[in-house]
C-alpha cells in the first residue's frame, strides 16, 4: 500500500515541460488549413452568386445569395465594425495564449476546436477588414427567419461546440 502511494507521489510530483511545440505547431497548422477551406468555399461560392444572384441547393433546403452584415452573430452590434475587430484580434490572442501556455494538457478535441475559431474568427475579420461587412451567403429556407451566415460562422460554431465537447469530456 505504501508502495503505490509513492508511485502516485511521484507521478504527481512529475514535471510537465511547460510548452509543447508540437502541439503549437498543429494549432497553427491546422488553423492555416482551415481558414484556407473557408477562403476556398467563400471564393466558389461567391463566384457562383455573382454568376446567378440566387442559388437553390439540395432542392431547395438552402438558397445562396449574398447578404452584407456588418454586425456580428447574428447581426448583433451592427455597425460597430471596428470594435468587433478589436474583439476578434483579442479572442485570437486569448486562444493563442490558451494554446501556448496549456499546450501540454490540451487533447486533440481542444487543439482541433480551437483551430476551428481561430479559422473562423480570423476570415470574418478579414471581411471586415477588407470589406468593412462579413459577406454571409448562406440561408437555410428549413428554418423560418434564421439568420443568413457563412462558412466561416460555421467553423466558429464547430469550434465552439468542440470546445464544450472537450471541457466536458476531459479527465
Amino acid at each position: 500500500m505504501v508502495r503505490n502511494h509513492r508511485m502516485y507521489q511521484r507521478q504527481k510530483n512529475e514535471r510537465r515541460p511547460l510548452f509543447d511545440i508540437g502541439t503549437i505547431i498543429q494549432y497553427v497548422v491546422l488553423s492555416a488549413v482551415f481558414a484556407l477551406v473557408v477562403f476556398g468555399v467563400n471564393s466558389v461560392v461567391l463566384s457562383a452568386i455573382n454568376m446567378s444572384p440566387t442559388k437553390q441547393v439540395g432542392n431547395g433546403v438552402l438558397t445562396l445569395y449574398e447578404v452584407h452584415n456588418t454586425g456580428a452573430a447574428f447581426n448583433l452590434f451592427a455597425g460597430q465594425t471596428d470594435a468587433i475587430i478589436g474583439a476578434s484580434f483579442m479572442a485570437i490572442a486569448v486562444i493563442a495564449a490558451i494554446i501556448i501556455f496549456y499546450s501540454a494538457r490540451l487533447n486533440q478535441t481542444a487543439i482541433s476546436a480551437m483551430s476551428f475559431l481561430t479559422a473562423g474568427i480570423s476570415m470574418n475579420m478579414l471581411d471586415r477588414l477588407q470589406h468593412g461587412y462579413v459577406v454571409d451567403y448562406i440561408s437555410c429556407n428549413f428554418l423560418p427567419n434564421f439568420p443568413v451566415f457563412n462558412t466561416a460562422d460555421m467553423m466558429i460554431v464547430v469550434g465552439a461546440i468542440g470546445l464544450i465537447f472537450s471541457l466536458l469530456t476531459r479527465n
